[in-house]
Parts: structure tokens; C-alpha cells; sequence
């Protein structure tokens, strides 16, 4: 099966998963974000594959939302950017996927990225990865999940830095942080990600979906209830003068503008 800004290939029990908007750095689409949601309940109905790499095409894992499409001219945002604020579709697939979920972070994981990485089981990165949350910046506030996975794995110290500062970390600097396991050379990434796989594989599948589920059960309850927060703030502030000064001047190349609060 194909999917849309997405690729899907099996080695062995082995399922890699390949955000793939290269040319954007693999920026999250809503029909990326459908995708992912798709592969993930396809591969929960295959017996065959007993883990998951997620990574990125080309040299980023995933820039976040594609700030171009970030335009609107005030009052309420279109009818699908309204859904996928309220209702952040598929934003918990991963958690809720019964099997582990490598992320090999090959490049840039900003934003809704970086909450696309934190919702997997287990981060390695390449020592070229840097990780961001750039949504304060642009006028709006971190979701996907940010707001619980990052206070949640990184402390709510460096969560509440990270989130108010929008300054990228390098990849040393996030496994100091808790955020990555392991950082490595970028031609080594994949082939530890895929040493680490194997080896977790060996395992029987029922005891790696057990354990799964018994880490997450508690905490998908309190992502759900996230999810809705976010969403409700993002449509607060979608239609702000900050957050469209903000994407106007990014998209312009210029520095950001002074901020009016309004």
C-alpha cells in the first residue's frame, strides 16, 4: 500500500517508516499526518512486523508544520486546519501502536516534528540533529503532544526553556536533557538504529507489547486531555496579529517584528 508523503518498507520483522517531503525537510502535512495514522493501524494488524524505525528522507527528520501554509488573513482558521487543531488526528498513533517505536533522528526535528519524535518509544540521534520548538515564535503555542511529552522526558525546567525561547539544542545538548538515548555519527545512525532493532526483535512479541502498553495505558489518558488544551489554544491564537506578523516575517526573511500582544 502507498501512502501519501510517507514511505513504508519492511526488512524482515522490521518496519521502516520514512517521512518523506525531502524538498521541505519533511515538513508535516495534514496528509502526512493521515498517513502516519494509517501506517500505524495497518502495522498493528501485522503479525509480521514486530518494531518500527520512524526517520526522514533526504537530511531533515521533520521541520514541523509547513510554516506556508500559515497565511490565513484573520478570524477563523479554514474547516480542516479547525479539525486538525481540535482534534490533532493522529498525533497519539505511535503511543498507541502495540509494537516499539524507534525514532532515528537524521537532521533538523523542530516543532511538531520534535512532538512526533517524543511520542516514540526510544530517540537516537545523529550528531547533526537539532531539536526546536518553534511555535511561540510564530504566535501560536507547542502541540502535537508537546506540552506533555516534553515537561514529561526532559524536565519541566528545560521543557519550559526550550518552549519560551524557541532556541534550537544540538543533539549533545538534548541527550544531556534526557531527550535522546544516544547520539552518533550520521553515517551511523541507521545501522545502530537498525544493531538496536535486531536485537530488541529477539525478544518474544507478546512481552515487548505488554511492556508497551503498561508504560503508556496511564499516560495516553492524560495525552487525550493534552491534545483538547491545545487545540483550544492554537484556535485562541490563529487568528492573532503576532502569529501572522510572525509568519509573514519569516516567510519574508526578515527579523521577527515587535509583538503587540494582540
Amino acid at each position: 500500500m502507498e501512502y501519501e508523503d510517507l514511505l513504508l518498507e519492511k526488512r524482515g520483522h522490521i518496519a521502516v517508516v520514512t517521512l518523506n517531503v525531502p524538498q521541505k525537510l519533511n515538513a508535516l502535512t495534514l496528509a502526512m499526518s493521515e498517513s502516519i495514522g494509517q501506517v500505524a493501524a495497518d502495522l498493528a494488524q501485522d503479525d509480521d512486523v514486530r518494531l518500527v524505525v520512524l526517520t526522514g528522507a533526504g537530511r531533515g527528520f521533520c521541520s514541523g508544520a509547513d510554516v506556508s501554509l500559515m497565511t490565513g488573513q484573520g478570524g477563523p482558521p479554514p474547516r480542516h486546519r479547525r479539525m486538525q487543531y481540535l482534534g490533532y488526528p493522529h498525533a497519539d498513533a505511535f503511543p498507541r501502536l502495540n509494537k516499539p517505536v524507534i525514532a532515528a533522528i537524521n537532521g533538523p526535528c523542530v516543532g511538531g516534528g520534535f512532538s512526533l519524535a517524543l511520542s516514540c518509544d526510544i530517540r537516537i540521534a545523529a550528531d547533526t540533529a537539532k531539536f526546536g520548538v518553534a511555535q511561540v515564535q510564530r504566535g501560536l503555542v507547542p502541540d502535537y503532544g508537546m506540552t506533555m511529552y516534553l515537561p514529561m522526558i526532559a524536565g519541566v525546567s528545560n521543557a519550559f526553556k526550550l518552549m519560551y525561547t524557541a532556541q534550537p539544542v544540538t543533539a549533545a545538548e538534548a541527550k544531556e536533557m534526557g531527550i535522546v538515548s544516544q547520539v552518533v555519527p550520521q553515517e551511523k545512525l541507521m545501522p545502530t538504529v537498525m544493531e538496536m532493532a535486531e536485537k530488541m526483535i529477539l525478544n518474544p512479541p507478546y512481552s515487548l507489547e505488554l511492556t508497551k502498553l503498561m508504560v503508556w495505558r496511564g499516560l495516553l489518558d492524560k495525552l487525550s486531555k493534552q491534545l483538547d488544551i491545545e487545540g483550544w489554544a492554537q484556535l485562541l491564537c490563529y487568528p492573532t496579529q503576532d502569529h501572522r506578523a510572525s509568519v509573514q516575517a519569516f516567510l519574508n526573511k526578515q527579523p521577527p517584528p515587535q509583538y503587540q500582544g494582540k
